[in-house]
């Protein structure tokens, strides 16, 4: 396992030389939200991206003028973001800190946002973070064969089925697992009940 100042450097290259595939909106990101978000919040709310990155979600948010907090362990993504939000006069709160060391409030978010980046220790914080009401949209890898079994820890790929079981209080308003390539991928829309 990298411990922080490793991963940071790490982020800090990969965002530096580009990761242009990472600047536009995921595409389930934009059903889930067009499909569960927008009827439920029609005039925005806060909302929190998660290991934002370069902040595709963020600056999609912000241009439908929800207020978002974007947490990412890379002050050069996050910098990047800044300077793509700046014409936008969006309401954007950036964290340049690691997922797992950022301070979450009670009931403080409308919506959570957390794409690859797998941290089992987030869950529970991430539900205790959302009002009554709110959504979480979440994509991540699964291990999908059962060729390799793994020992779980907070790093190690999601199990099939495992995600809901991670967010207990949040009812699956929508739950997909699929296989892409060599590995799966979940994707998955949580609300907190009232």
């Amino acid at each position: 396992m990298m411990d922080n100042v490793d991963s940071k450097t790490l982020w800090d290259r990969k965002y530096e030389a580009g990761l242009p595939s990472l600047t536009e909106p995921d595409p389930y990101f934009v059903s889930a939200y067009e499909k569960h978000v927008e009827p439920s919040f029609p005039n925005a709310g806060r909302a929190l991206d998660l290991a934002a990155g370069l902040g595709r979600h963020t600056l999609w948010l912000a241009k439908k003028a929800w207020q978002v907090s974007a947490v990412d362990v890379s002050e050069i993504a996050l910098g990047k973001l800044g300077r793509a939000a700046g014409p936008l006069k969006a309401n954007i709160n950036l964290f340049a800190i690691d997922a797992a060391e950022y301070t979450f409030e009670p009931a403080r978010f409308d919506l959570i946002v957390l794409f690859y980046h797998l941290d089992r220790t987030l869950f529970p914080k991430i539900v205790h973070a959302l009002n009554p009401s709110a959504l979480f949209i979440c994509k991540m890898a699964v291990q999908w064969s059962s060729e390799t079994a793994l020992d779980k820890t907070k790093f190690t790929p999601l199990s099939r089925n495992e995600l809901p079981s991670l967010v207990p209080g949040l009812w699956a308003v929508s739950h997909h697992e699929r296989p892409v390539k060599d590995r799966g991928v979940v994707e998955f829309v949580g609300r907190k009940s009232d």
